[in-house]
């Protein structure tokens, strides 16, 4: 597909053409579709909206699997979705996509949880299906909160969370699902497709990759030495999850004790799923035949406020007890959490007590050792884009782009090097097992 050349002359291709090339293109140089072409946004802004909602290309890799009925074992879901001052259109584009793209039969339920807002949109929501259930609370509770009132509602085993601005793909559902049906301590993620902030017409396949954590516990995305493959139908590990779009068992979920009601309104969610799930006996898991396209947003574009002291208050209950080997880490990249006075953390505290005795949840350092090789070699050159002139902490060089912690990533080499050798000491526990 040849970009545009400013004549015009230049023929405009078939919306469907387009569609399947820059998906190829995207997939085959595992780069972000939008960069390929200037006719994408052309094509994309000509998308089939006759079903009620943006209609998306098959962003699928080749080989994905069919699934029946019969491959579920009865295993039905609850998909929740909390909302906070979301457009209705993004509200309405999302239910029918899914409506559209979601076998009836696997569904107890939708449950919409409004956070607060002055109209629950329930009489429209219920209009689009008679599965939808609506909970709205008076005031805003927080993200947190409004999750686990979903939760609290479920009908089904398996929770399916989805947000309020997404755009499902064909077979979204039965691929993690399955995952789930096979290991009922996975948390299943898709790969999120991007949809541009400023244009829900708009779709582009997601560039290869997984979900982690920098040192001042921001969530990241990234693709080591461009390892990850976007053309490999296979589930793989993920360090992390972005915490608002997977699939994982009800009881589960419960026995993990999430969440940590202290949180307040945003963030933290994601690296308390991430810590508990990795490091209490489950994984956490890409999917790519499962495919959600996602509306990604700036602060600029968010329809609410998120106080960032807020955030580092919810960063800072889960590092004291999360990474309470390696809090010198954390509070190096977050100096302004070390004043920050916690309240309510008794009850975390046993709820973590009960994990680690029953469950038998590993450490930071088994994390950083066999989950993200990439956060424990990033460590030991952490700096401080902000730090005062003449602090040591202060970042030399110029920060990777879309970082604030390192200006340097592991090597290909050295993450190779590792991943193979905690494949090797697997395989000898192995051997040594039978």
């Amino acid at each position: 597909l040849k970009p545009l050349t400013g004549s015009k002359r230049t023929p405009q291709p078939k919306l469907s053409e387009c569609l399947e090339q820059i998906t190829k293109q995207a997939m085959r140089f595992t780069i972000p579709a939008w960069s390929l072409c200037t006719w994408c946004v052309v094509c994309c802004a000509e998308r089939d909206m006759s079903k009620g909602f943006p209609y998306p290309p098959d962003t699928r890799p080749a080989g994905c699997r069919k699934y029946k009925r019969k491959d579920f074992s009865n295993h039905t879901v609850s998909i929740i979705i909390p909302w906070l001052a979301e457009k209705w259109v993004h509200m309405e584009g999302t239910m029918k996509a899914i409506l559209h793209f979601t076998p009836d039969e696997l569904v107890n339920e939708y449950i919409w949880i409004s956070d607060g807002n002055q109209d629950s949109k329930e009489a429209e929501l219920k209009a689009l299906s008679p599965k939808v259930r609506v909970f709205a609370f008076n005031e805003r509770q927080g993200l947190m909160r409004a999750k686990m009132k979903g939760v609290e509602m479920a009908t089904a085993p398996v929770i399916v969370f989805l947000e309020a601005h997404v755009i499902p793909n064909k077979h979204w559902l039965q691929h993690i699902l399955h995952r789930v049906v096979v290991n009922p301590k996975v948390l299943a993620m898709p790969v999120l497709d991007q949809i541009p902030q400023e244009n829900w017409h708009q779709y582009y396949p997601m560039s290869p990759g997984h979900w982690r954590y920098e040192w001042n516990f921001n969530l990241v995305y990234t693709n080591p030495g461009g390892l990850i493959r976007n053309d490999v139908p296979e589930p793989y590990p993920s360090p992390g999850t972005s915490g608002g779009i997977f699939a994982m068992r009800k009881d589960w979920f419960q026995q993990l004790g999430l969440f940590d009601e202290g949180m307040r309104e945003w963030g933290g969610d994601h690296m308390e799923l991430t810590m508990k799930v990795w490091r209490c006996g489950g994984r956490i898991e890409i999917v790519p035949c499962s495919r959600v396209g996602h509306l990604f947003r700036d602060p600029s574009h968010r329809p609410y406020d998120v106080d960032v002291n807020t955030v580092v208050h919810n960063y800072k209950r889960l590092a004291e007890l999360w990474a309470q080997d390696h809090l010198e880490y954390f509070y190096k990249m977050k100096p302004e959490a070390v004043s920050m006075k916690l309240t309510g953390m008794d009850k975390v505290i046993a709820n973590y007590n009960v994990l680690r005795d029953e469950l038998g949840c590993k450490d930071l350092k088994w994390y950083l050792e066999n989950v993200d090789h990439e956060m424990d070699w990033e460590k030991d050159v952490l700096c401080h884009p902000h730090a005062r002139a003449g602090d040591p902490i202060k970042c030399k060089g110029s920060l990777i782009p879309g970082r604030w912690t390192v200006t340097e990533t592991i090597p290909v080499e050295e993450y190779v090097r590792r991943k193979a050798a905690l494949e090797e000491a697997e395989g000898e526990k192995a051997r040594t097992d039978l």
